[in-house]
């Protein structure tokens, strides 16, 4: 009687704001639309969990979109399966003067496979809105209620969607009619005026008029600081299996005896052929590697998403016979060919990406969206696998999964580890370049450069490219340099200690400047830091600095006979938290000089006072980098 009564007050809303509310734009509170690309104009959501194995959802998104920008946040869409059944979708758009363009029923959305074309087998799909606008601004109202068997996933809520997207009302709400245990997290709610009125069984939440955020350079992640909450049962349903999350480590276990069971078994054919690919091996280490290398040289990655939801992975002996998977599979048929010599490994799962996100150590729930191969050793030390690629050396994590909370999985049940941060001093790029001066000012060089760490994720797979792609790569990097000519690139890629060379030989003829007797020459050739911060008087999110590195620099400058420098650069200094730079010119011979700079920058959090200084410092950078020196020409 209670979930009627509140299922009645939720249309008896819907249907009065639907015949008061004015779809024009004009309006809108200049607020609202000053720096954002759409308007969410009203965003309601209501969840209904009757049982541990089902939920019903309905949901109303009046979204203005202002120009092309605003378009990915009207997320007209809704996924299904044989265990979530669509019961209600359409949609209108409307105009500026919020005069009504179209009307889409069920029947007219889109429906295709929930995971694109990149994915070879997949049982979920989704129907969207296909809608295709002559002018800007409009607006869609998109209305949506499913109901599934499938709680592993209680969705949660952003108040806000994202950087240059403001919300005039969001109305959530959730009413637990079981006796199910649910837990709950918010973030950020008081930080935007969100209000709530909850007990154990119910949930509300309402915020109004949030201007759009401005994306500004260093800041954290917007899910850092968004509004948002989630929820989560400690009794699921995915896909026919129950499940539990009282905890990670009951979470775990879960993974590893409903997901992961079963699933890691080969044939006796394929357990000798993986001993026979270790004998002769001096340790542990060695034997990870080279049924690592096996791996990379006889899969491929490819998306399956069958399985549990796309949470199981296919059975090791699928992958050994099809020679592809997902990073599920591939990481599962890696660990069952370890398991075959005697070597231990997990399962782990992670949210991969450049931004760092962590699986939340606090909030159990069935959460990322990668997995890859923890591998213990006997030493103390530990080995990761990415299972997905077929050039990363083992043991190396670049930016798709450095320093993040993960899930390792293991028998005794789910543990949250952290993964390798790379120190600045470990991402070293280090640059040799002997110069050559020509007659008419030409230069020839030759420069040597090799990356370790997070550089060596910015340059693994150059070898892979192109003679021209490669020769465009430099063009690029060296963008400062006037009709650079690559004369040739070789490439080591020495993945045992995970460093990349690159040894290039280049020419220009116009790199100086030519007045009468004197050159124009600016010595940092190969590796000049030019980027600066746009300035910002009102910065509103911290300096965050996600990753570290170090640059050294060392270039030998041989000079025509009759040619010297007028003054050298003076000796440059600079220590500040966020990184250091130095630079040193010395006279080595008559016609030689030596150029040498060092750069480190520091990963971190800084207040949004400090962002000022921040950009001061990296101006100093880029203005040193540039400098320049007069070269004389002396007579013979």
């Amino acid at each position: 009687m209670r979930y009627r009564i509140a299922l009645l007050l939720f249309f008896i809303v819907h249907i009065h704001f639907s015949q008061d509310f004015n779809y024009s734009v004009h309006t809108l509170p200049k607020e609202l639309v000053n720096g954002a690309n759409a308007v969410v104009r009203l965003d309601m959501y209501k969840v209904s969990i009757h049982a541990f194995d089902h939920m019903e959802v309905q949901s109303k998104r009046v979204v203005t979109v202002l120009n092309k920008e605003g378009e990915q946040f009207i997320h007209a869409y809704a996924a299904y399966d044989k265990e979530s059944k669509i019961t209600a979708l359409k949609a209108t758009v409307y105009d500026a003067n919020g005069f009504e363009l179209e009307k889409f029923k069920q029947k007219d959305f889109i429906d295709q496979s929930a995971t694109g074309g990149g994915t070879l087998y997949s049982d979920s799909r989704v129907k969207y809105l296909g809608f295709t606008p002559v002018s800007y601004p409009y607006t869609v109202v998109f209305e949506r209620s499913y109901e599934t068997s499938d709680t592993a996933f209680i969705p949660g809520w952003y108040f806000l969607d994202g950087y240059e997207v403001s919300m005039q009302k969001s109305k959530y709400s959730l009413d637990v009619l079981c006796d199910v245990p649910i837990r709950v997290k918010e973030s950020n709610l008081q930080a935007f005026g969100v209000t709530s009125s909850n007990n154990a069984k119910q949930f509300r939440y309402t915020a109004e008029n949030i201007p759009a955020i401005k994306k500004e350079p260093f800041s954290p992640s917007f899910a850092q600081f968004a509004p948002n909450i989630k929820f989560a049962l400690e009794k699921f349903k995915l896909k026919g299996v129950v499940g539990s999350a009282k905890s990670w480590k009951e979470f775990g276990l879960w993974i590893y005896n409903d997901l992961l069971a079963g699933q890691s078994e080969l044939d006796e054919s394929m357990k000798i052929k993986v001993r026979k690919l270790v004998w002769g091996s001096q340790s542990t280490e060695e034997k990870v590697k080279r049924i690592y290398q096996y791996l990379q040289d006889n899969t491929r990655y490819i998306s399956v998403q069958l399985g549990i939801g796309g949470w199981q992975p296919i059975s090791a002996l699928n992958v050994h016979r099809v020679k592809y998977g997902d990073c599920k599979g591939l990481t599962n048929y890696t660990m069952a060919m370890l398991r075959a010599v005697g070597i231990t490994s997990y399962y782990t799962v992670l949210y991969a990406g450049s931004d760092k996100r962590n699986i939340d150590p606090d909030f159990p729930a069935l959460a990322g969206n990668h997995a890859f191969l923890n591998v213990p050793l006997n030493n103390g030390r530990e080995l990761w696998l990415e299972c997905t690629s077929q050039e990363v050396p083992a043991n190396f994590l670049g930016t798709f999964s450095d320093d993040r909370h993960v899930l390792k999985v293991t028998p005794s049940g789910g543990e949250i580890v952290t993964t390798k941060k790379y120190s600045p001093e470990e991402s070293l790029q280090l640059t040799n370049a002997i110069i050559n001066f020509g007659e008419q000012g030409s230069i020839n060089a030759k420069v040597t450069i090799k990356s370790k760490g997070i550089q060596y994720n910015n340059k693994y797979r150059l070898p892979l490219n192109k003679e021209n792609e490669i020769e465009e790569h430099y063009k690029d990097y060296w963008d400062y340099v006037n009709n650079v000519k690559v004369q040739s690139a070789n490439f080591t890629n020495d993945k045992e200690n995970i460093e990349l060379s690159e040894v290039v030989e280049v020419s220009t003829e116009n790199y100086i400047s030519n007045a009468g007797d004197q050159w124009l020459f600016a010595p940092n050739m190969f590796n000049r830091n030019l980027f600066v911060p746009k300035r910002s008087r009102t910065r509103k999110n911290e300096v965050v600095i996600k990753r570290g590195f170090v640059d050294e620099d060392f270039f030998t400058i041989n000079l025509p006979e009759n040619v010297k420098p007028e003054q050298l650069l003076p000796k440059i200094e600079l220590n500040t938290d966020f990184g250091e730079y130095s630079l040193e010119m010395t006279q080595a011979q008559e016609n030689q000089i030596l150029y040498k700079r060092r750069l480190k920058i520091i990963a971190g959090t800084f207040p949004k006072e400090r962002y000022k200084e921040f950009r001061e410092f990296r101006k100093k950078i880029a203005r040193n980098d540039n400098s320049k020196i007069v070269l004389i020409k002396t007579q013979p």
